[in-house]
């Protein structure tokens, strides 16, 4: 079985050939459907709420669970295993998108895709051979996750729900102190990072972290130049334990030399806490903007 740092890994570089973002001349445009518009400007044409919903993505299913919809919820992606119970529903899709022919199967009347960076053509080409609304939501800002949590709301008739469960997100708190120049790590055979513009990269910032990698999007990145850098921190989305990990690091010939690695000031957060702009985001945030404290007030991680 694959490991789930690898499958993260295919997923980010999968992410990393996509348009990041919609340029920046594109105004959001008004819509006079009340149901909205989605995550890059296309309209939602639904006429009611949804009443069978296939989520691709963790964190949309994730928000469907958060919102009490699971009764609505007919498919899911594979990669998706949050709460317990998403296992359960059928699997519609996988991390590059809907399965066509299983979303006709389950009869959606919406089809919901969470994907950082997706393109405009390729949602309609799903919407156009499924039949049902294809709706997109690829938040790269912490604030933006939170405002994509209401529209799902919206979207299924659960407005008033998700007010309570979006607001840690859309006002997220900024951190006043003495920020540490930090790495993140989202892959690390070959190294990839994270830039200002993801969703990774802008929770890094938030929590109290400059991000030392000025790229765009997710990207592998050079040793020579993470040495050069010269990061106070080094941060890794991961389940292991900060010792096992900083073992790990400190047995990598290259990123051994790190002054970071040498000192110890590695900071593990749960990768499902950070990379999914799901309601448990503001937990990773909270992780990471404890640890941004203790570095600026001095303290070992």
């Amino acid at each position: 079985m694959l490991s789930r740092r690898y499958l993260l890994l295919v997923l980010l570089l999968f992410l990393a050939g996509c348009t990041p973002q919609q340029p920046a001349s594109q105004q959001p445009k008004t819509s006079s459907n009340k149901f909205t518009v989605d995550g890059i400007q296309r309209e939602v044409a639904l006429k009611q709420p949804a009443k069978r919903v296939v989520a691709i993505g963790p964190a949309a299913v994730e928000i469907m669970f958060a919102l009490g919809s699971s009764d609505l919820l007919v498919g899911r992606d594979d990669y998706a295993d949050f709460p317990p119970e998403a296992k359960k529903v059928a699997i519609a899709g996988t991390y590059q998108g809907p399965n066509v022919e299983q979303c006709i199967a389950l009869h959606p009347d919406l089809v919901i895709v969470q994907f950082e960076g997706m393109d405009k053509a390729r949602a309609d080409e799903w919407q156009s051979k499924i039949g049902a609304p294809v709706a997109i939501v690829g938040a790269i800002t912490v604030k933006e996750a939170g405002a994509e949590i209401q529209k799902m709301a919206d979207w299924i008739g659960r407005s008033e729900k998700a007010k309570t469960l979006a607001a840690p997100l859309a006002k997220p708190t900024v951190v006043n102190w003495k920020k540490s120049r930090a790495f993140i790590e989202v892959g690390r055979s070959p190294l990839f990072t994270a830039g200002p513009n993801t969703l990774v990269g802008n929770a890094v910032e938030v929590s109290g972290f400059e991000n030392v990698a000025k790229v765009r999007g997710y990207q592998a990145y050079n040793l020579e130049n993470l040495t050069v850098d010269n990061p106070d921190v080094y941060i890794v989305p991961t389940k292991k334990s900060q010792a096992e990990t900083l073992r790990e690091l400190r047995a990598n010939p290259a990123l051994s030399k790190l002054k970071c690695v040498q000192k110890g000031d590695v900071v593990t957060v749960d990768g499902d806490l950070l990379l999914r702009p799901g309601p448990r985001l503001k937990d990773g945030l909270a992780r990471l903007s404890r640890e941004s404290l203790k570095l600026a007030n001095g303290s070992k991680s």
